[in-house]
């Protein structure tokens, strides 16, 4: 059943990369220097392919949708796992996330859903 699994997410793979674009998600570097005093390193930049999604009927302002957040989803074929300690780049704009969740079938992660806001 895997196998199934594993194909879905070549074709989530193929159909973001045609009708989406890129977009970077920033996630903040590991602290540096003493204990007693750590410096936060600068954000490191990991690429990613986005389509953004229009919103339904139901997710509306005065909802836990606002106007000017951002729907989407983001391709697996990034070098790392987005979390909702990232923040994703749009159109020159840094959103942060509201929510994040993987679509996960079967156990194998196919895309993930973003709503993020600046």
């Amino acid at each position: 059943m895997n196998a199934i699994y594993a194909e879905l997410q070549g074709v989530a793979i193929e159909m973001i990369e045609e009708f989406g674009y890129t977009s970077q998600i920033e996630r903040d570097g590991a602290p540096t220097g003493p204990q007693h005093d750590p410096r936060p390193a600068p954000a490191t930049l990991h690429d990613c392919k986005v389509v953004e999604t229009d919103y339904s009927l139901t997710d509306r302002d005065q909802t836990l949708v606002l106007k000017g957040d951002k729907l989407g989803l983001i391709s697996t074929a990034i070098a790392i796992e987005p979390t909702t300690a990232d923040r994703i780049v749009l159109g020159g704009k840094t959103y942060n996330f509201i929510d994040l969740q993987p679509l996960q079938p079967g156990g194998v992660v196919l895309l993930y859903e973003f709503h993020a806001r600046i």
